[in-house]
């Protein structure tokens, strides 16, 4: 009998022999230690869970999180030091829905719903102005935050129809008055997108650049479709460059900006993170990851003191040099789906952020890539929001389908 385990165990010892070398760098360890230290953990609701919005911020002694799915647009203020909720904020109209995306702009929050974008000064915690997009017939998009006090939005006239138009809207973060400085009609290709833009000060020819991805057909899936990149002057509204099909299948990046670190800008397209000068659109370097496609969309690329972290919403973290393409480390089980942004810890050179996929808080030594821990749930609730820091009180804040959590971290 034991003649007979042995050898079913080199048989299959052989068979796996001859499976497929991975050639992929080793999974970095984790290490078992007191990284992570909760603070406080507030309930979000008596009974159930809360589905709001993946982006979260900190307003000097409030952490700022959002309403349900099935509530109006709402806000919620907990304070940071107690994890008490100090205040609640309501939208009024019957008609709204709740918060998918918000941007913080010193005192006031940019709260955008499927219906309407409106301006939340924080210090008074009242509505500023709003801008009615249904009555637009527009439906929102994805958006950033440009220094200047305007806000871009990309809304769709007439979505999933062969007619469908992109705009783009520049809104004063002040005031809200508005205008559409960008539309994309459909051509014989097919229906236009684009991502959010980026900006960019060209100063030797007196202007603003304003850097964004394209897609000719995004009714196509994505294995069809291609992806251009395109610089436009901000006053003017003439396109200085563009790259066609620099991607000629799996477009990627239509949630979030392209980076730019000093004159170069940098996206992701198909299984790659490709690098261009943004002054003449010359395409400088191309890393490619080797998965069958990628999905460059969940994490927006975060630069940090000439490092270049990114996250393909499949499990690998990656950090690159941004001046050259050059691998610098790869954690294949990172985070899967990393939530929007990423938080760079400078006191300790670490990565904190909401992986998704994992349901977990994660903690990375952002030198050398090493998972150092994984807050997997509280309260048998996964982790699914953006982590924001507070500098004032050194603390890390996000939230499970249950509860609002503060927390601190440190490096072993």
């Amino acid at each position: 009998m034991r003649m007979i385990t042995v050898t079913i165990v080199l048989f299959l010892t052989s068979l796996l022999a001859c499976e497929k070398t991975d050639m992929r760098p080793p999974i970095p360890p984790m290490v078992e230690n007191q990284v992570f230290e909760l603070i406080w953990a507030t309930r979000l609701a008596p009974n159930g869970e809360v589905v709001g919005s993946d982006m979260q911020q900190v307003y000097k002694e409030h952490f700022i999180t959002f309403g349900d799915l099935d509530k109006p647009a709402t806000i919620y203020g907990y304070n940071t030091m107690t994890g008490d909720l100090d205040w609640t904020y309501e939208h009024g109209g019957n008609d709204d829905s709740n918060i998918d995306f918000n941007f913080l702009a010193d005192n006031i929050l940019l709260c955008v719903t499927a219906n309407r974008v409106f301006g939340f000064e924080l210090e008074s915690r009242t509505v500023l102005w709003e801008v009615d997009l249904a009555s637009m017939g527009l439906l929102r998009g994805r958006a950033v935050v440009r220094g200047n006090g305007k806000f871009y939005l990309a809304a769709d006239f007439a979505l999933g129809t062969s007619y469908q138009v992109q705009h783009l809207l520049e809104i004063d973060i002040l005031s809200g008055s508005y205008g559409m400085i960008l539309s994309l009609p459909p051509d014989s290709v097919g229906v236009k997108g684009i991502s959010p833009p980026v900006f960019w000060n060209d100063t030797e020819n007196n202007r603003t650049l304003m850097v964004l991805n394209e897609y000719p057909s995004v009714q196509l899936p994505p294995e069809q479709d291609e992806q251009n990149l395109m610089a436009i002057d901000l006053e003017t509204r003439e396109v200085v460059w563009k790259v066609e099909r620099f991607t000629e299948n799996f477009y990627s990046n239509s949630l979030h900006p392209p980076v730019i670190h000093n004159d170069i800008v940098i996206t992701g397209g198909d299984w790659s993170i490709y690098a261009f000068n943004v002054r003449t659109g010359e395409q400088l370097w191309r890393y490619e990851f080797d998965y069958p496609w990628a999905i460059w969309g969940k994490t927006n690329h975060l630069l940090h003191d000439g490092r270049l972290y990114v996250n393909n919403s499949q499990e690998d973290v990656t950090c690159l040099n941004p001046e050259t393409g050059e691998l610098i480390w790869n954690n294949p089980k990172g985070g899967a789906n990393c939530t929007d942004n990423m938080v760079y810890y400078e006191q300790e050179d670490l990565l904190v952020f909401t992986s998704w996929g994992y349901g977990s808080v994660m903690v990375l030594d952002a030198l050398t890539g090493e998972t150092l821990h994984r807050e997997h749930r509280y309260d048998n609730s996964s982790y699914n929001n953006d982590v924001v820091y507070d500098p004032g009180t050194d603390m890390f804040f996000t939230s499970t389908y249950k509860h609002a959590v503060g927390f601190k971290v440190k490096k072993p």
